[in-house]
């Protein structure tokens, strides 16, 4: 076949606009750092990759939820200890008003009246405690949030206390209450009904309604099914159970309400009473210590776990990252190496093709 000189230039056009072609693809490969343009490129790597980058975000939103569950328990932990440090702090008081052995506490109750203020004061703290705000939720009180400022319906145009408390006391004697829900109405329960399931018993409808409220907890989603409560029910601190030690008792458990304790050893204190009386809140005071001692460990519990989901998440984060990398980061190394040689091989065949073109039939027959 007659090889003419249109034929060499037209093969060369098509030669080098395939091997520009290459050194673009190259280029682009250094430039952006990824493998592939196009999805027509590679779509196995691609779907790959974008798979590991699915799951990274999703990685991400757990690893800032348990950051957040982690701060919520944090402030959860914070509370039930201060809870427990004022019960220790009336338990002493509880000794020393029962204590006559120095003779500083004379039976005719001079000196417990002051302590009967101290205690005042430190049953008021409890409620104050139980009603702990983090951000704009209650720490203890589920999803139930603080109030806005409402207009006073009595049309005098003036607004009404903002600061709607989840736990209140009311009425005289005063009683305890959670989001309107007398609390202290169960306080002396025995065990046995308190627990029942289904609820029965003289007091089974509320029975049903404290269970209903025990179950409002603010749960995080931390992990792919994984829900975790990140606050305690309000509830579920202040109720415990204790054994019957007053005079001519069953010796039974019946279930007690931390603050009708205190309010109870305030109620003592203020009227005197001898130190045998007082002594009987010695074990309802521990009690109640130790309930919340176990409270404080579950907390600790969750914590621990989620310290082993976040360190769970930045292993996959790492391993994720590399298989996203596999499929989409280009070798930089070997895409330089690549260039090069394609730009050698460009310059070859340019070269090569400014002699093959040069010479035309007429410069042969001049």
């Amino acid at each position: 076949m007659r090889v003419t000189n249109s034929m060499l230039v037209s093969n060369l056009r098509k030669n080098l606009n395939y091997s520009m072609t290459r050194m673009d693809k190259l280029q682009n490969q250094m430039a952006t750092g990824r493998k592939y343009a196009h999805i027509s490129d590679d779509p196995g790597a691609l779907i790959y990759g974008m798979s590991a980058r699915n799951k990274l975000a999703r990685l991400d939103n757990y690893k800032s939820t348990v950051s957040t569950a982690q701060d919520w328990l944090l402030q959860a932990e914070v509370g039930v200890m201060e809870l427990q440090s004022t019960l220790v702090n009336a338990y002493e008081l509880t000794i020393d008003a029962a204590s006559d052995s120095k003779g500083t506490l004379p039976e005719s109750g001079s000196d417990k009246p002051n302590i009967a203020m101290v205690v005042a004061q430190l049953r008021d703290h409890f409620v104050d405690t139980l009603n702990t705000t983090f951000g704009d939720k209650f720490v203890f009180s589920g999803y139930n949030t603080p109030g806005d400022p409402t207009l006073d319906p009595s049309g005098s145009g003036a607004y009404l206390d903002p600061a709607i408390k989840a736990f209140t006391v009311q009425g005289s004697p005063p009683q305890l209450y959670f989001n309107g829900f007398n609390l202290s109405q169960f306080d002396g329960m025995s065990y046995a009904e308190f627990t029942s399931e289904p609820p029965s018993g003289p007091m089974a409808a509320e029975l049903a309604q404290l269970r209903s409220l025990q179950a409002d907890v603010l749960t995080f989603d931390v992990g792919t099914g994984v829900e975790m409560k990140v606050t305690m029910n309000g509830i579920d601190l202040l109720m415990f159970a204790t054994p019957d030690t007053d005079p001519g008792g069953t010796g039974e458990m019946l279930i007690r309400n931390s603050w009708n304790v205190l309010q109870e050893l305030f109620e003592r204190t203020s009227a005197g009473e001898p130190a045998a009386n007082i002594s009987r809140m010695v074990s309802p005071l521990q009690g109640a210590q130790n309930h919340l001692l176990t409270k404080t460990a579950e907390i600790g519990g969750r914590v621990r776990r989620l310290e082993l989901l976040e360190a769970r998440y930045e292993s996959d984060a790492i391993n994720y990252e590399r298989m996203r990398s596999d499929a989409e980061d280009a070798d930089m190394a070997q895409v330089i190496m690549y260039f090069k040689m394609a730009e050698a091989v460009h310059q070859a065949a340019l070269s090569a093709g400014a002699r093959s073109i040069q010479p035309t039939l007429m410069d042969f027959l001049r």
